[in-house]
């Protein structure tokens, strides 16, 4: 059987645009769909899986791989819906030189797109690693980088166990989806590191000074890459979402069906974009960072509100003469990631129709209070794994302490984060050392 052995990028031609925008509203639809998914979680399996399941809306497959790159010359490899030796935890870091899809990791060739990966002889050479392809069934396979800022940082394989399934349009859907995980692997990877480093440093600082500053690490390396990420989406993926929006409203002739049909189109657009500007502000809280947090609060509360059917009575009282915005750089984003998260868990599950968010100075602390107006938070909620959790994860990695209160007379719900004014300051110190 003769394989595809091309190795030239792919690129849509300019003529074929409008004649293929239906499959183009769909690439964007799953991309939207993606980056919803993955956008928040910390655990590599989970981000595998949800980012697997999205992409089969796509690209179908049976078997879809991430591979990362490490400085040493070796791999990490994470698996969804197969598990291989490639991905055991017995010995996960493995050499590059010894992968079968190694043209791609070394940046020897764009893309490798094969009928049947049993015998094309990229797979196999000596010392491959090419066992899995048996064991797992893996015939038809699209294999493209990762690239962050133009750095290779790993790959995404995508495999059916069925031969000659895959062709060539759909190698640029395959990097398409990569690009739009790649940033958000990275991030997690630089977060992983910084975590390894603090560990690390446990015996030569103390165990309570280095955990103190692995936790500072963490959430600053989170928080730099997410608005990386952040920024990475608005200045990629928006301005390719909004090139081919214009290029829709461009479109002329046709059936008077043909012409309903954009228009369904571009309004299906136009609402991605909202929603994708919405993801990208989120992550990236240039209101915080340019005018302080009482109008960051602002700003995101009346974010909310554009996207509610009903009125919701939404205040912001600051009667501490903004001295929120004297904490620590770090320890003041995360106390904003977390009223996000408060007002959030408000308007999703409160049924309020009230939400007010209160900063006062109390000595040497200052105090964040969120109160709605709703039916009260309960026991099965301070259980739950989702929203409360990560607020409470975020209020112990900057030594913040965090109360939840169930309100009667009025009743609603009643959150208080308190944090101190030197929170953060301490690990600085050590880091300066």
């Amino acid at each position: 059987m003769k394989q595809k052995t091309e190795y030239a990028h792919l690129e849509m031609p300019e003529e074929g645009v409008a004649a293929l925008m239906p499959n183009a509203g769909e690439a964007l639809d799953c991309y939207l769909s993606i980056a919803q998914a993955i956008a928040g979680q910390t655990d590599y399996e989970l981000v595998l899986e949800n980012f697997a399941n999205r992409l089969r809306a796509l690209i179908a497959h049976d078997h879809l791989d991430i591979v990362l790159l490490h400085p040493s010359g070796t791999q990490m490899c994470y698996e969804a819906r197969i598990h291989t030796d490639w991905g055991q935890t017995q010995n996960p870091s493995k050499p590059t030189a010894n992968s079968p899809i190694r043209d791609v990791l070394r940046g020897d060739t764009p893309y490798i797109l094969t009928d049947d990966a049993w015998t094309d002889p990229r797979f196999h050479f000596e010392g491959s690693d090419s066992k899995p392809l048996f064991d797992a069934n893996l015939h038809s396979r699209i294999v493209v980088p990762l690239r962050v800022q133009g750095e290779l940082i790993g790959s995404l394989a995508i495999s059916s166990h069925k031969s000659n399934f895959y062709t060539g349009d759909l190698v640029a859907l395959a990097q398409g989806a990569a690009d739009l995980v790649a940033a958000f692997l990275f991030a997690l990877e630089r977060a992983k590191e910084a975590k390894d480093s603090a560990v690390s440093e446990l015996e030569a600082t103390g165990r309570e000074q280095a955990l103190r500053l692995g936790a500072l690490r963490l959430t600053e390396g989170m928080e730099r890459e997410r608005q990386r990420l952040g920024m990475d989406l608005h200045d990629q993926t928006l301005a390719d979402l909004a090139r081919i929006r214009r290029r829709m409203s461009r479109i002329d002739g046709g059936s008077a069906a043909a012409q309903k049909e954009i228009a369904v189109l571009q309004d299906e657009l136009d609402n991605c974009l909202d929603e994708l500007r919405g993801i990208v502000e989120n992550m990236k809280p240039g209101v915080l960072q340019l005018f302080g947090y009482c109008e960051a609060v602002e700003a995101h509360m009346q974010r909310c509100q554009k996207h509610m059917r009903r009125k919701i009575a939404m205040q912001v009282q600051d009667q501490s003469d903004g001295q929120m915005d004297a904490l620590q750089d770090t320890v003041r984003t995360a106390m904003f990631r977390i009223v996000q998260e408060a007002v959030n868990n408000a308007l999703k599950h409160a049924e309020c129709d009230s939400i007010c968010v209160r900063i006062t100075r109390v000595g040497d602390e200052m105090v964040v209070t969120i109160v709605d107006s709703g039916t009260g938070i309960s026991t099965s909620d301070l259980r739950s794994e989702r929203g409360i959790s990560n607020i409470k994860t975020r209020a112990d990695l900057i030594s913040a302490t965090v109360t939840f209160a169930r309100l009667t007379n009025p009743q609603g719900t009643c959150v208080e984060i308190t944090v101190p004014l030197s929170a953060g300051k301490t690990a600085v110190e050590v880091l300066a050392l």
